[in-house]
């Protein structure tokens, strides 16, 4: 470390001045339960002067963004995230990469990380040598590189868990690899209205720049927020899921320019987004992941020495960059005379729309076209997790680990439904090193024994592991997973149940889609009207690929199977089996199929029954839901898409019971299928005399195919 921190001091006296080009992409996905949507992708292209003693000149190539979950044939200009600001100082700080991306205009990115390469990081960091690994150069050649792990000495977003290869000669860093020491979760709190004025933003309480201030200056301290703005903002807060950033991994890749000098070559930036998993126990449903990818690639076109001429064709100064790039009508951000040394001055031409459609555009993020392959993405990751904390320093950055939210003060934990009444919620929560436990309990105004669940959720670099004791209210089948009631629920008290036990569930890592599960249950099912029980152990296991790309307009397809199996009494196997696909027919028309299966065997209760009909998900307009030990499935939907928004058609068909039960509609689709809003008419009632065929509306969210 001394000596990277040496070599580093002596390049920044060797570089005067450089050129390159940045090529900058970013996307967000939008999660639901069966599949990912694009929601949005932007590409810029720049040049980039960057000066020692001047300041550095950036002027737009291309920019271009696209939103696909609400219009994927309009193409807009792009104002980017900036990340020539990571470049520009090609000898920067690469650790100031994670927050920049959320405070690039604001001083607060500049103190938000205590980086580890700076003098005196020992107080936060414990250092460690690795193994050494051969780097290939981007000439071909390989060299040797020692690994070096910082361990952050105590959590906080203010530190990072990071890998560090340094060239074994010359301390040169050839890659650097990091995460933040925790995710940004209890620092996040949403702003509806501010100064009196409606400016929705998130809010991230960084800290102070020194932990020995513990107290505010006074003229520092800030003015007391209005009633209705306190009121607004206290409100959403308690009412919305509390979101979980995760800057899972950031990879800064260097090379070494004509075995001279290290300069960065390519950052790969990845993020996820999540409510946190406060309300989640080993039984329920795992909010989806939202992934957010940055990447970006430098290439460097010339680098001026100290004392050393331009090359041709290379502008000498800044203002000669500025004469050359520009043109007139361009606009252009500040004026040069007025900028420091380390700031930028902005050209962007006045033709924006062939800033849209330029050839030096690079691809959208999810084409394989990437600095870092995802293997090698996902392995450092892993590495990255698997670090830890250390021991000692001051802990004073440190967040408690106590979160408690007050019965009737968290309006996310309230809910209603037939059997508990308007039921308030209060939560417990302690976070540890290897993971999280939260005691949850519930209490209805109808007096019933109250909902109490305690999770316990432990987290390896691969995978998640959830252990929870409960005693909870369902509304689904026993040990099925998904019968928890939500916000507003109605119906008879017979259609619920309590269900007492213990379940061991394993899941993906944090950071993924939860594509495949594995739980381990021990129960006692009482129905509430008739006070029967039931005692059971059992296994469930369930799996939700999806293959296909992310582009607009490809083919994709997915399925489901599940297979859950109980001992004890009404023993049974329950299993289902689905398959969807989507085959665009034109720009804007689309064709999506679906079939299925289901049935259970041995001998099981009646909410063990396959039942469809009065959700919608597998059978539309008919109000009643419909029991069997087998059902299958078929559906053809013909979506038309006018921007967000899609006009549907379709057709059901069911079997259950060896009665066939059919269905005819027409919806709107919104956001890709992010929500649909269906109106159905049932066409058959069965030769058993099922409930009649009725006109009704379907609203979904979250687990439609298409």
């Amino acid at each position: 470390m001394l000596g990277l921190r040496a070599a580093r001091d002596t390049a920044r006296l060797t570089i005067d001045a450089y050129t390159a080009l940045i090529r900058e992409r970013m996307g967000a996905e939008m999660p639901t339960l069966r599949r990912n949507r694009p929601y949005m992708h932007g590409e810029r292209t720049v040049r980039v002067r960057w000066s020692r003693d001047e300041p550095a000149i950036v002027h737009v190539l291309g920019a271009r963004s696209r939103t696909p979950l609400f219009d994927p044939g309009d193409s807009e200009f792009f104002a980017g995230l900036r990340t020539e600001r990571f470049g520009a100082d090609p000898l920067g700080d690469p650790f100031t990469f994670g927050f920049r991306a959320f405070f690039w205009d604001s001083p607060e990115a500049e103190i938000a990380t205590r980086s580890p390469l700076e003098p005196g990081s020992e107080r936060y960091y414990q250092f460690r040598s690795g193994d050494t690994v051969a780097v290939r150069l981007s000439n071909g050649g390989v060299l040797r590189a020692v690994a070096v792990t910082a361990v952050p000495r105590y959590p906080s977003i203010r530190l990072v868990s990071a890998i560090m290869w340094i060239d074994a000669e010359s301390f040169g860093l050839a890659r650097v690899a990091y995460r933040l020491a925790k995710p940004i979760d209890r620092e996040l709190t949403w702003q509806l209205r501010s100064g009196g004025r409606w400016s929705p933003r998130a809010y991230i309480e960084i800290g102070t720049e020194n932990p020995d201030e513990s107290t505010v200056a006074p003229d520092s301290t800030p003015d007391r927020p209005l009633f209705v703005d306190r009121l607004v903002n206290g409100a959403f807060n308690s009412a919305f899921p509390r979101s979980r950033l995760d800057i899972s991994t950031v990879i800064a890749e260097y090379g070494l320019w004509e075995m001279r000098h290290w300069v960065p070559r390519s950052v790969t930036w990845r993020l996820h987004v999540t409510a946190m998993m406060e309300g989640v126990n080993a039984a329920g449903v795992v909010p989806p992941v939202a992934p957010f990818m940055i990447d970006w690639t430098l290439d460097i076109e010339d680098i001026r020495e100290r004392g050393g001429e331009p090359s041709p064709g290379t502008p000498a100064t800044a203002a000669e960059a500025l004469r050359l790039w520009s043109q007139a009508g361009d606009s252009i951000s500040g004026a040069l005379a007025a900028a420091k040394p380390g700031e930028m001055v902005t050209i962007t031409p006045a033709d924006r729309q062939a800033l849209v459609t330029s050839d030096l555009l690079p691809p959208d993020v999810w084409e394989e076209d990437r600095g870092v392959d995802d293997a090698t993405v996902e392995r450092i990751a892993a590495e990255l997790a698997a670090i830890g904390t250390g021991d000692g320093g001051d802990r004073a950055e440190a967040p408690s680990p106590w979160l408690f939210d007050a019965p009737g003060r968290t309006l996310r934990l309230l809910r209603y439904n037939p059997v508990e009444r308007l039921s308030m919620g209060t939560r417990l929560q302690r976070d540890y090193s290897w993971g999280r436990a939260a005691l949850t309990a519930r209490f209805g105004t109808a007096r019933v024994a109250p909902d109490v669940n305690l999770t316990l959720q432990r987290n390896h670099p691969g995978h998640m592991m959830l252990v929870s004791l409960y005693r909870s209210l369902r509304d689904g089948g026993p040990g099925d997973g998904r019968g928890t009631p939500g916000i507003y629920a109605t119906g008879d008290a017979a259609d619920f149940h309590w269900s007492h036990g213990a379940t061991i569930r394993f899941l993906p890592s944090i950071r993924e889609r939860v594509w495949l599960s594995l739980r381990l249950f021990a129960e006692q099912d009482a129905d509430i009207v008739t006070d029967a029980t039931r005692n059971r152990i059992g296994a469930a296991v369930a799996w939700t690929p999806w293959w296909g790309s992310l582009e607009s307009g490809s083919v994709g397809g997915g399925g489901r199977v599940s297979v859950r199996a109980s001992e004890g009494d009404n023993p049974h196997v329950r299993a289902v089996a689905e398959g969807a696909l989507v085959i665009p027919l034109s720009s804007r028309l689309r064709l999506g199929l679906q079939a299925g299966t289901a049935r259970v065997w041995g001998d099981p209760a009646p909410h063990d029954l396959w039942r469809i009909g009065g959700s919608g998900h597998w059978l539309r307009g008919h109000a009643n839901t419909i029991p069997g030990t087998r059902v299958h499935m078929a559906r053809v939907d013909l979506q038309r898409r006018i921007r967000f928004l899609g006009l549907s058609v379709f057709g059901d068909w069911a079997s259950a019971g060896g009665d066939d039960f059919y269905a005819v509609g027409a919806g709107l689709v919104f956001m890709d299928g992010l929500l649909r809003l269906d109106v159905a008419r049932g066409l058959g009632g069965g030769r058993g005399g099922g409930p009649d065929p009725v006109l009704t509306l379907h609203f979904r969210g979250g687990d439609a195919w298409f």
